[in-house]
């Protein structure tokens, strides 16, 4: 089977020798146009199959993120209830009683600083003069210090640890 690009180079080639004295086309100049329009019009079906085969993995792959995103939702809720209620319950720690696997609640652990939209902070508590990045770091070690940072705040979570 002849590929397209040795087609379209062999009428390329042969284009002066498909016409007689006059000018007037031969048979085989009609025989190359045709097999060569048959050659590109498999070549543009392969393309319109591959797109479409394209766009099914396109469409696979939304659908599978949209289940992956569902699924990390429902696990961050399903923590969410069951940190509150080992809060409420004041039961800190649970071991599974085949071994298997425990959990843990670590009341208000972790520590982030929380920062207001839109609020300008001085050139020192920023990483980059321009544009000026806040720096959590240094905020945070400015109001451990006591200094009062307007539009920001230390934010204490709890943690659950489930292994």
């Amino acid at each position: 089977m002849t590929s397209l690009y040795q087609l379209a180079t062999d009428f390329r080639n042969q284009l002066d020798g498909l016409f007689n004295e006059d000018g007037e086309a031969l048979p085989e100049f009609d025989e190359f146009r045709v097999q060569l329009g048959n050659k590109m019009s498999q070549v543009a079906a392969y393309v319109l199959n591959v797109e479409s085969d394209a766009e099914q993995a396109k469409n696979a792959i939304a659908r599978i993120k949209a289940l992956q995103d569902s699924y990390e939702r429902k696990a961050e809720k399903l923590r969410a209830y069951l940190a509150d209620n080992m809060k409420v319950s004041g039961i800190h720690e649970v071991k599974a009683s085949d071994g298997s696997f425990m959990f843990k609640l670590y009341p208000e652990r972790d520590e982030s600083v929380v920062l207001e939209d839109g609020v300008v902070f001085p050139p020192e508590l920023c990483n980059d003069p321009k544009p000026p990045t806040p720096s959590k770091t240094k905020i945070k070690v400015a109001i451990l210090a006591g200094e009062p940072i307007v539009g920001a705040s230390i934010v204490r979570k709890d943690r659950l640890v489930i292994k």
